[in-house]
């Protein structure tokens, strides 16, 4: 998908942080864009900056990513407004801190439920529609370094688990659709100066009470945090160019050998496993 000009594109968990670093890139290319969040007033505000600094169609709309009957007006809603969706970007997301045995059934439902099951919804809505509209399409995700390995900066095992699922995912979906020139690209940033730390001023009460702001992590991404808009933009040329990883982060190199060196390791103890046992 090399010219984005005048395609569509929605973007979910577009109205702050990295959606709308993604959202502000394929804004710069011209693109057409509905994009979503929790709340109605912030996306509306997104868009609307969007509009008045690239005069371009933009669209904010308020939209929960865990619930299917919001994830199919959301689509139904991008149709309506532009004919047709040529990319989508499943970006929503929420982060946790805490050692497995500190984290509690909320927390780790919570944190699946976005992380995972929204990303899932996204793709699962949309593809049927892709597939009925023909021609080229794209799907983003947004997994994460903890996609591909565990990072030194603090536990975050439940966090690591879903962007692990999120590989998966979209590695799934690269493999089942290729045939219907229906590309992927998983995003996995390193640490960005977005507002993740305090993520749980948006945790719903179903989920249970929300826990104060993480000040540790606010340290952390204020210190090492990326700007937003330089993911966006690095998200934005992988789209163009079809790539299906793009890191953010040169140190991710680092998670990536060390993986690739256990793995090989224990490989080579497979090789020489005697067939007699």
């Amino acid at each position: 998908m090399k010219d984005l000009k005048d395609k569509a594109a929605v973007v979910t968990g577009g109205n702050s942080g990295i959606g709308l670093g993604i959202a502000r890139a394929l804004a710069a290319e011209g693109a057409r864009i509905l994009l979503t969040g929790m709340h109605a007033d912030k996306s509306d505000r997104a868009a609307k900056a969007l509009r008045d600094e690239f005069g371009i169609d933009a669209i904010g709309i308020a939209s929960d990513a865990t619930k299917r009957d919001q994830v199919e007006a959301l689509a139904d809603r991008a149709y309506a407004e532009f004919g047709r969706v040529d990319l989508l970007v499943a970006n929503a997301g929420v982060g946790f801190r805490g050692q497995v045995h500190a984290v509690g059934d909320n927390d780790w439902d919570w944190l699946m439920g976005v992380n995972v099951r929204g990303l899932f919804l996204a793709c699962s809505v949309f593809l049927p529609r892709f597939l009925a509209q023909g021609g080229p399409a794209h799907i983003a995700i947004t997994g994460s370094e903890q996609s591909v390995g565990m990072t030194p900066y603090g536990s975050m095992p439940v966090y690591a688990s879903s962007k692990h699922a999120v590989l998966g995912l979209a590695d799934g979906i690269r493999g089942d659709y290729a045939e219907k020139d229906i590309s992927v690209t998983l995003l996995c940033p390193g640490p960005v100066a977005t507002e993740i730390w305090d993520i749980e001023r948006d945790r719903p009460a179903e989920y249970g009470k929300r826990a104060q702001s993480n000040e540790e992590s606010k340290k952390i991404i204020q210190e090492l945090g990326m700007d937003p808009a330089i993911v966006g933009r690095m998200a934005v040329e992988g789209i163009k160019a079809g790539d299906f990883y793009v890191f953010t982060h040169a140190y991710i190199r680092d998670l990536v050998d060390g993986r690739y060196r256990e793995m090989t390791a224990a490989l080579n103890k497979t090789d020489t496993w005697p067939e007699s046992r």
